[in-house]
């Protein structure tokens, strides 16, 4: 699973730029060397509706006209920071988003936990694309109305692992099964928004992965305690 990112990049004009839309209010963004997906931080989305905006999100996909200031509530008793790929059809929440409210999740890196048992605690690895350059995750987003402007919220879509993933994320979830998030290659990113309800075509994007390499390497433990883990030297290599 996956539940922590970063967003590193201290000007909006570089989302803008790679993703080729733009902020609303760019004033209100604000950069993270890590968010913890529990957190009220901001999640970056493209909206199939409106691919040409880069709106603010809520991360965790909530029932569209909930009361988002019971979000922390709801992701307690049901946990959508990410949509599984293989229920997307079927789930009786997801299915109703999955085919007309499809989103990119922008981000720059992320993070996962790796057990050894040498080790006390998860080593967190942070996994980056060639020169820290942007990405975008497959996601699925709802409306939230709070009767004055339309508020977004959002899950991060997973797939099976790859041997990378599943090397470093190596405990498997409650079924045995070992995750890693969607991340789509730059050029399914515009399929992925465009094209509307046609499931053959989302299907072949579900079973996707970026072709660009991916580097990983373990980072500080404070990324899985109770500190202050959103400073920039957090992203520096650690070894154990």
């Amino acid at each position: 699973m996956c539940y922590h990112i970063s967003n590193t990049k201290k000007e909006p004009r570089k989302l803008e730029d790679r993703f080729n839309a733009t902020f609303e209010h760019p004033e209100a963004y604000e950069s993270y060397y890590h968010f913890n997906g529990w957190e009220t931080k901001n999640l970056y989305i493209i909206r199939q509706e409106d691919p040409e905006t880069i709106d603010f999100a809520s991360w965790g996909l909530l029932p569209s006209y909930y009361d988002l200031s019971k979000r922390s509530e709801f992701l307690r008793k049901t946990n959508t920071l990410n949509a599984t790929r293989e229920r997307l059809f079927e789930s009786q929440l997801y299915s109703q988003f999955i085919n007309w409210q499809r989103c990119l999740i922008i981000a720059d890196g992320l993070y996962e936990p790796h057990k050894d048992p040498g080790v006390k605690g998860s080593i967190p690895y942070y996994f980056q694309m060639n020169n820290h350059q942007l990405f975008a995750f497959a996601g699925v987003y709802s409306v939230i109305d709070d009767g004055i402007n339309p508020l977004y919220s959002a899950s991060l879509i997973t797939t099976e692992a790859n041997p990378l993933f599943k090397k470093i994320h190596n405990s498997p979830n409650s079924k045995g099964s070992y995750r890693m998030p969607l991340i789509l290659d730059q050029s399914d990113e515009y399929e992925w928004l465009h094209c509307d309800d046609n499931q053959d075509t989302i299907k072949t994007l579900l079973h996707t992965f970026t072709k660009n390499e991916i580097e990983a390497f373990s980072v500080s433990q404070d990324i899985f305690k109770r500190v202050d883990s959103n400073r920039s030297d957090i992203l520096h290599p650690v070894s154990y």
